[in-house]
């Protein structure tokens, strides 16, 4: 090798090196960006809950009514759902706290590192501990909570007297000398800058003044055996095998999916715009934080030529007219109502795959592709029992929601921000200009809401009665132990809106 090849070499290598740096900081920034972003949503999702629970509308009534008749079965629900809300996030704030621990001995020598990571547990050890002591604050104020919240959860797979052990970890003297050590922990490992900086100072001042002028009769109330655990964690019965739910992060399986695309070609070659997706992805938190085994939907739209059917169709037709097209091309009504939106649809995702789903994520109502939707371990794919111009019409009416914010307070109430359901909901809710489906309505924290597992749960239960709404197009049934999905039929899928959440640890079990 000649001198000059040497040189070169030498040369590019150093002139590379800032950029692989870089690329390594990127990935580090990223990282320290996800948990930030992470333990924010947390901590303001907890932030919300407390204070609906302390002065909330309802949870008001409760307590004037509480004092002088027993709450009624919605009341009592409400109390739960609450309880299930707080847990989910603790959850998620215990996977913050336990990976930023588990790489930290990475980083022995990067001070800056250490002071981000220690920020971001740190932060998210203060949401767990304030909501902690406001949710008990308000439950105190509210007779018989206590009794309500100790009764087995089946809804979580919560044994008897969790809310109990609860209060155990939060009020007690090793509690607040566990936090103390943070606070001095803090004076080597600072809090560094950041978006999480507010919320620290906030969560300190409220800490700090419990323990100051409450928290020492608290804890006398809720004397008896310190747990032996530093951090509260939730273990289900039926999980005795891993430590805690895996978490939004889905750790296991990686971004490996029981439905392979091989499958996805055979579902799109059975569906129609229109369609409503049912999915289930296993090995999520955020499965536990939604009602039911079925946690997602989406609607199927299609691409132009699959929406051909409702351009025949002489009902679309004479519709579109009357809406100002002339042509009468159910196309052209869509482009001209929603033009950016309308445009936006015919593009195709990252893998060069079109898009043809609108679905309701956490960053949003967007467009996806079916290899990227159905890309899932469990999917059911019902049909509307709708005229082709009722489902034309509620195909108009689903780009309106393209683009909004994610609902993350499952608000039916109101449509600025939308959740997965509520798209459905939207696109097919009757109205004096189009026929639609009814939707099982249920209650969670006193509000309205219609979640994906009841949908399937209303399917079973009209199917073949002159109340049926959908047909069935394609179910695909996943199972995480044999690490298939198998086509199934209707009488397995009817089955599946009562499954717990934790299925994937019973479905092989002889019975």
């Amino acid at each position: 090798m000649s001198l000059k090849t040497i040189f070169s070499f030498i040369l590019l290598t150093v002139l590379a090196l800032p950029f692989m740096a870089s690329a390594d900081e990127f990935r580090e920034r990223t990282f320290i960006d996800h948990y930030t972003k992470l333990t924010m949503e947390n901590r303001d999702r907890l932030e919300t809950l407390t204070d609906n629970v302390q002065n909330g509308e309802l949870f008001q009534k409760m307590r004037q009514k509480a004092r002088i008749s027993s709450l009624t079965n919605d009341e009592r629900q409400m109390l739960r759902e609450a309880w299930g809300q707080l847990l989910y996030s603790h959850l998620q704030l215990n996977l913050v706290i336990d990976k930023l621990a588990s790489y930290e001995k990475e980083i022995v020598d990067d001070e800056f590192l250490k002071d981000d990571y220690f920020t971001i547990q740190y932060a998210a050890y203060l949401a767990q501990y304030k909501s902690a002591i406001a949710f008990i604050r308000a439950m105190r104020t509210i007779p018989t909570t206590d009794k309500v919240l100790n009764e087995s959860f089946a809804e979580l797979g919560l044994e008897s007297r969790t809310f109990a052990r609860f209060k155990f970890e939060y009020l007690n003297i090793k509690k607040f000398t566990e936090y103390s050590g943070y606070r001095i922990q803090g004076l080597t490992n600072k809090v560094s800058v950041s978006p999480l900086s507010l919320g620290i100072e906030k969560d300190e001042d409220y800490i700090g003044k419990f323990n100051r002028y409450k928290g020492f009769l608290y804890t006398m109330k809720n004397a008896g055996r310190i747990t032996a655990h530093l951090l509260f964690k939730i273990y289900f019965p039926l999980q005795k095998n891993i430590s805690e739910w895996m978490g939004d992060e889905r750790v296991a399986r990686g971004n490996e999916f029981l439905i392979n695309q091989e499958q996805i070609k055979i579902i799109h070659s059975k569906l129609r715009a229109g369609d409503v997706l049912i999915e289930r992805r296993e090995w999520y938190l955020s499965n536990i934080g939604l009602p039911g085994f079925w946690p997602h939907a989406a609607l199927y739209i299609g691409r132009p030529e699959e929406r051909a059917y409702l351009e025949q169709d002489p009902e679309v037709i004479e519709w579109v007219k009357s809406e100002g097209i002339e042509s009468g091309s159910f196309e052209e009504l869509l482009a001209s109502r929603h033009k950016e939106t309308y445009q936006e649809s015919l593009g195709q995702d990252e893998s060069k795959h079109d898009y043809r789903v609108l679905e309701a994520m956490s960053e949003g109502v967007v467009y996806t592709s079916l290899e990227h939707s159905a890309n899932a371990d469990s999917l059911a794919v019902i049909r509307p029992r709708l005229s082709n111009l009722d489902i034309a019409k509620g195909l108009l009416t689903s780009l309106t929601y393209q683009g909004r914010p994610y609902d993350f307070n499952f608000d039916f109430r109101t449509d600025s921000t939308v959740v997965c359901s509520e798209l459905i909901y939207y696109t097919y809710q009757p109205t004096k200009e189009k026929n639609g489906l009814y939707f099982p309505v249920t209650t969670t924290m006193g509000r309205p809401v219609v979640t994906p597992n009841n949908i399937i749960k209303e399917f079973t239960e009209t199917y073949g009665t002159d109340k049926q709404q959908y047909d069935l197009v394609v179910f695909l049934d996943g199972n995480d132990k044999k690490r298939e999905a198998v086509f199934s039929d209707i009488e397995m899928l009817k089955t599946t809106w009562n499954r717990p959440k934790w299925f994937i640890f019973t479905q092989n079990k002889k019975k």
